[in-house]
C-alpha cells in the first residue's frame, strides 16, 4: 500500500503559513531562511520512495508558478517530474498546468476522501503533501496520512493558521525520530499511534 507523507514547515506554535490578510502561501516570511537548503534534503529524501504529489488548490496555485522554473537542482528535477494531484472543490480549475511539464490531475467531487484511499491502495510510491493546510487537516480527520515530517522553526508568529486547527476529535501520535538542523530548527517525524 502507498503511503501519504506530510512535509511541511511549522513555527513552534503550529502555524503553517503567512499572514492570511496578506499572501497566506507565503509562509517564509517567518522561517530560518538559512534552513532552506537542510530542509530541502529532507523533502528530496521522500522522493526516494515517492513519485507523487498531492495538494489542495491554494498550494498548487502557488507552487505552480515557482517549481516548473526551478531547474538544475535535484528537489526540483524530483517536483517537476513527478505526478501532481490537485484537490479542487466547489470550483474546480478548468486546466491545470504546470510549466511544460506534466499537467496535474484534478481530484473533484464529494467522495475526495475515497479518491485519496483508491490511490493509496493503487500501483506506484509514496505520496507526498507539502503545504497544503486545509487538505492535510482534511486528510488527518479521515486518518488518511501516514507520516507527519514537521520542520519545526524556533519562531513563535502571531499570525496565520495552525497545522492541526478544526479536527474533529484528538489524534494521537507516535515519535519516530528527531533530527537537530544546524539552524536550531528541528525535524520531527510522527507517525498516527494504532488504537
Amino acid at each position: 500500500m502507498r503511503k501519504i507523507i506530510l512535509f511541511i514547515h511549522s513555527s513552534i506554535n503550529g502555524v503553517v503559513t503567512g499572514d492570511p490578510s496578506e499572501d497566506k502561501t507565503n509562509w517564509a516570511v517567518w522561517r530560518n531562511s538559512a534552513g532552506i537548503e537542510e530542509g530541502s534534503q529532507y523533502l528530496l529524501n521522500i522522493f526516494e520512495t515517492a513519485d507523487t504529489i498531492l495538494l489542495g488548490r491554494g498550494t498548487y496555485e502557488d507552487l505552480s508558478r515557482k517549481w516548473p522554473n526551478t531547474r538544475g537542482s535535484s528537489l526540483g528535477d524530483k517536483i517537476n517530474n513527478a505526478h501532481k494531484l490537485v484537490v479542487t472543490g466547489a470550483l474546480p480549475l478548468d486546466k491545470l498546468k504546470w510549466g511544460e511539464f506534466e499537467a496535474p490531475k484534478k481530484l473533484t467531487g464529494s467522495n475526495i476522501e475515497e479518491q485519496i484511499k483508491n490511490l493509496k491502495n493503487g500501483d506506484g510510491g509514496d505520496i507526498v503533501i507539502f503545504g497544503s493546510p486545509t487538505l492535510v487537516r482534511s486528510l488527518a480527520n479521515a486518518n488518511l496520512i501516514d507520516e507527519y515530517q514537521i520542520i519545526m522553526h524556533p519562531v513563535v508568529v502571531k499570525v496565520g493558521e495552525h497545522l492541526f486547527d478544526n479536527l474533529n476529535e484528538q489524534k494521537e501520535f507516535r515519535l519516530v525520530d528527531v533530527k537537530t538542523l544546524k539552524v536550531g530548527s528541528l525535524l520531527v517525524t510522527y507517525r498516527p499511534s494504532i488504537a
